[in-house]
């Protein structure tokens, strides 16, 4: 508080204390009855500021009293949107949770997914690769076996060229030769 205020402050007081002992002397002047002509304009101008002095007061203690209510009703709906927040936080932390297992639950769903998909990706490739390896050796296995009918035909042919064993050898070529309609 600045110097200036507070010896305003002990001013006032001062004042107050000695407008208070002029107060009780004149009052107990008048009490004796020996009370003055020029003193009760004194008694009057003293009682007149102790009269405005306690309606300032009352006017500046009803007032901090509405500030007091006024901060006090400022207070409560604090309080209220407090108790309100914490709800909101807990109902927002179940939220979360339910959020999290159900994030838990379809990653699990997903990862059992992805597995299973894995898992089919794996037998699948393995099955077409054992059927391709399969079909590779059939072909494989029919190119051989068309090579020894043409080795067949030729030595057929070579054996007998005019016979029956050379036109049996070109017919078995012509077949070979002629791809299968389905």
């Amino acid at each position: 508080m600045p110097r200036r205020t507070m010896a305003l402050r002990k001013a006032r007081a001062a004042a107050r204390v000695q407008r208070i002992a002029d107060l009780r002397h004149l009052l107990a002047r008048m009490d004796r009855h020996t009370l003055l002509d020029t003193e009760r304009p004194i008694l009057r101008a003293h009682v007149e500021q102790l009269l405005t002095t306690d309606a300032d007061l009352r006017r500046t203690i009803a007032g901090q009293q509405d500030l007091v209510q006024r901060q006090a009703r400022q207070l409560d709906a604090a309080h209220d949107a407090i108790r309100e927040a914490e709800q909101d936080a807990a109902d927002l932390g179940e939220q979360l949770l339910a959020y999290q297992a159900a994030e838990t639950y379809r990653q699990a769903a997903a990862d059992t997914v992805e597995g299973r998909l894995a898992a089919l990706r794996r037998q699948t490739t393995e099955g077409l690769l054992a059927g391709a390896e399969q079909a590779l050796h059939r072909a494989l296995t029919a190119e051989a076996t068309l090579g020894r009918l043409r080795a067949l035909a030729h030595r057929m042919r070579a054996g007998s060229p005019q016979g029956a064993a050379a036109i049996y050898a070109d017919r078995i070529e012509q077949t070979l030769d002629t791809p299968e309609q389905p």
